[in-house]
């Protein structure tokens, strides 16, 4: 069997949701290699270029620092030589194109689409690598089939063996909710909405804004239900607006969330509103199903295939279907409906999960 080597560039970079589930991936994969007997374990290592930040040691795979820091011409260049004779693993949508064999993992088709909000250079030099880096892989991996479907469409990938990954979400029941968090933000249980701020236009954070907007005014001449205030995690108010967002006057602004926080927003919050245009995965839902929090989403990219009926669908363009949809929760029978049927699809996205059905795939590879 050959050796296995991940690819730890990612290290270097942002912690973002790509840098979660290849830290996640490797760490589920340890744990498995180190439950097995020594005689059926492959030889595993992390090869990180230098400089990065120190990572948790593994149980079983070996880390491998380079002299080198971390670089495109590193991975292009420099990490074919540090994993030949391995199959290279790949998880963080960049790989080395003349390294073979090699597994890849591509999350999504974004920097394909022209509402991106990727910059220029950014999308044209995936656009130019991505279905290179695909078509010399031995195996590609993606988050879900509409990711697939997308990947294929655009011509990233080509013919070649693609299998499904799907993330986990229970990361976010390890840690406890952040018991003050609430009252930090001045913010009652079951009193606000929350949604995920972004000024990417696939994004699409207009259309809750304009949905609360027409319940403002509604409310103002008598008509309906007092808008519920609406939480945003990530970018703050000017942000927002430099990029023609108007958010609402009241809106709480709670910035870059660690887990504690984001799990007691969660688990605090009416609903989570989610209108993204498109999603390779769509984590956020399925962490807040897993706080017992009902989901009310787009029905667009994987996000129906991820949260099956466990959410409620609105048009992306149709502001009163969110105001429709948010009124629906107000029933409590049948949040209570939502919730239960949350917890069920969500349960079934676990890291362990993933991190066995990686592994499979990595020892019938290195066969």
């Amino acid at each position: 069997m050959r050796t296995i080597a991940f690819n730890g560039k990612f290290r270097a970079g942002k912690h973002n949701g790509v840098w979660r589930v290849s830290d996640r991936l490797i760490r589920e994969v340890d744990s498995l290699l180190a439950d097995m007997p020594m005689a059926a374990r492959p030889d595993v290592r992390v090869i990180v270029p230098a400089g990065c930040p120190a990572a948790e040691p593994y149980r079983v795979i070996r880390v491998e620092e380079d002299g080198q820091g971390p670089s495109q011409s590193w991975e292009q260049r420099r990490l074919p030589a540090l994993a030949r004779g391995s199959l290279l693993v790949n998880l963080a949508n960049l790989a080395p194109v003349f390294h073979r064999p090699k597994v890849t993992m591509l999350h999504d088709a974004q920097f394909c689409r022209p509402d991106c909000s990727y910059p220029w250079r950014q999308r044209m030099g995936y656009r130019l690598l991505a279905p290179l880096m695909a078509r010399s892989s031995k195996l590609v991996l993606t988050v879900s089939d509409y990711s697939r479907h997308d990947l294929a469409g655009y011509g990233v990938i080509g013919g070649g063996r693609v299998e499904i990954l799907h993330n986990g979400a229970d990361h976010i029941l390890e840690m406890a909710a952040d018991a003050g968090a609430l009252a930090r933000l001045g913010l009652i249980t079951g009193e606000y909405l929350l949604m995920f701020g972004s000024v990417k236009a696939y994004k699409n954070n207009k259309v809750v804004f304009d949905a609360l907007a027409l319940a403002a005014q509604a409310h103002a001449a008598g008509l309906g239900w007092p808008p519920r205030r609406l939480v945003i995690v990530g970018p703050g108010r000017a942000a927002l607006e430099n990029a023609g967002l108007v958010p609402p006057a009241d809106a709480v602004f709670a910035g870059g969330c660690d887990d504690a926080v984001l799990r007691a927003l969660y688990e605090g919050a009416q609903a989570l509103l989610f209108p993204s245009r498109t999603e390779g995965f769509g984590l956020p839902p399925v962490e807040a199903m897993l706080c017992r929090c009902p989901v009310i989403a787009a029905p667009c990219g994987a996000v129906p295939e991820v949260c099956g009926a466990a959410a409620l669908m609105a048009d992306p363009d149709d502001p009163t279907a969110w105001l429709e949809q948010i009124g629906a929760l107000e029933d409590s029978a049948t949040r209570a409906t939502m919730v239960a049927a949350g917890l069920a699809r969500a349960g079934r996205y676990t890291w362990v999960g993933a991190g066995r059905n990686l592994l499979n795939l990595l020892m019938e590879c290195a066969a």
